[in-house]
């Protein structure tokens, strides 16, 4: 017989056996793409609103611009080499830079930082009468000096260069913390708690969402993620608030980390 027809059979087993083998390829990658966004999310998640820093720890203002990661120059922004014109000495100064970093993100990384503080120190005189009624509604996540676990994967953070969204529904006793990258939405959604006295928001977070569809996750995997599970918290998720107004709320986390956001309709 001709070597061409001989071989034939030969070149259609291989060309079967590479069409199964893509088509196996193209099912591994549909079952694991799920588990990949959650990833990929996760880690944008975990590098703009992450609380888990040592507790006591305050970041030195001087050290906010450090960090050579592509993602820390960014959020960083141009103007994180020079030096803070000013900082602000009392609370309604500290107001008016918050207001004004939140809408431009024009002013210095550590005046803001220092802003915050000075709210903290005054914090007995502020009034948060009024707090509660002020954060229902959604956050967009401005500024935030991050944790020691996100300084050391991207170098410090202070200006947020993705999509995040924290939302309350205060009536409701509802909390929603998203990151929004293009079509892929992570949503880490729950209950909170409103103590007055405090100007305190603790939270638990038990569900995640992906794109909208809820994701069950195992219960080893809830408690690294920080949501509620079979294991006791470290330190109960929450946000001590210093500032809560029709533009902008500003808070220190449980872990020590502080943050500033912008009310999402207006950034």
């Amino acid at each position: 017989s001709s070597p061409r027809l001989t071989g034939l059979p030969r070149c259609l087993g291989a060309l079967s056996r590479s069409r199964q083998e893509a088509i196996m390829s193209r099912r591994r990658l549909r079952s694991a793409l799920p588990a990949l966004l959650i990833m990929a999310g996760l880690g944008a998640w975990r590098a703009a609103v992450a609380w888990t820093a040592a507790p006591g720890v305050v970041p030195r203002p001087a050290a906010l611009c450090r960090g050579s990661s592509p993602l820390s120059r960014v959020a960083s922004g141009p103007k994180c080499a020079r030096a803070a014109s000013g900082s602000p000495s009392d609370p309604k100064a500290a107001l008016e830079t918050l207001a004004q970093s939140a809408l431009t993100r024009e002013e210095e990384p550590e005046a803001v930082f220092d802003a915050i503080r000075v709210l903290e120190k005054a914090r007995k005189e502020v009034d948060g009468s009024n707090f509660e009624k002020q954060l229902t509604g959604s956050w967009r996540l401005v500024y935030t000096t991050g944790t020691k676990q996100t300084e050391g994967e991207v170098g410090r953070i202070n200006y947020v260069p993705i999509v995040a969204v924290q939302t309350f529904d205060m009536e409701k006793r509802f909390i929603r913390n998203g990151v929004y990258l293009g079509p892929l939405t992570l949503e880490f959604e729950g209950k909170l708690t409103w103590i007055q006295d405090r100007l305190r928001l603790e939270f638990d977070f038990d569900e995640l969402k992906l794109c909208g569809f809820s994701v069950p996750l195992p219960d080893a995997l809830r408690s690294t993620l920080g949501m509620k599970s079979s294991t006791p918290y470290k330190r109960q998720p929450a946000f001590d608030f210093v500032a809560a107004d029709e533009k902008i709320m500003a808070a220190r986390g449980a872990g020590g980390g502080v943050a500033l956001w912008l009310r999402n309709e207006l950034a």
